[in-house]
């Protein structure tokens, strides 16, 4: 099991933009200005722990991944669909890569499918999360947070 702190979480998520969707990342300052989020997915694993993985995307986010996907122009992505449609395979994608950090050669884990999120889901208790970063585009921004809880010990 590799740790999984803020840095490495990002280096997954640009290392998944670039290598799936070709698009261009690097980490968000933490003082930049940046977009709010307007568009949110999570996945759940379960396993020797289960946790979550969030996404945030702000719309110019969606419409680039969206493009890049797809191989059209940002103005012909519709976010309803094409943007949400992304934003949940990014979620499985980058869920992947965290079960592969933690679980190394044999995965005992379980990795649930993507869901759109409510914004308020997105954003409740912000401070039991084990890593989040934010990573920006030329269109946008991206936010990711991951929760982890061991299982209990039988007693």
């Amino acid at each position: 099991m590799k740790p999984i702190d803020a840095d490495t979480l990002s280096q997954m998520t640009i290392s998944m933009l670039e290598r799936t969707a070709m698009v261009l990342a690097e980490p968000a300052p933490p003082d930049a200005t940046l977009p709010s989020p307007s568009h949110f997915a999570r996945i759940v694993y379960s396993g020797p722990s289960s946790g979550s993985i969030t996404l945030a995307a702000s719309e110019g986010f969606l419409r680039e991944l969206a493009s890049s996907l797809l191989g059209v122009e940002p103005t012909e992505v519709t976010i309803e669909s094409h943007g949400h449609d992304a934003l949940r395979e990014m979620a499985n994608i980058v869920g992947g890569s965290v079960l592969l950090a933690l679980a190394g050669d044999q995965c005992e884990y379980s990795l649930g499918l993507p869901a759109l999120i409510p914004a308020a889901d997105a954003t409740s208790n912000p401070t039991s999360a084990h890593a989040e970063c934010a990573v920006s585009t030329e269109s946008g921004l991206l936010r990711v947070q991951w929760k982890d809880t061991p299982k209990a010990k039988a007693a």
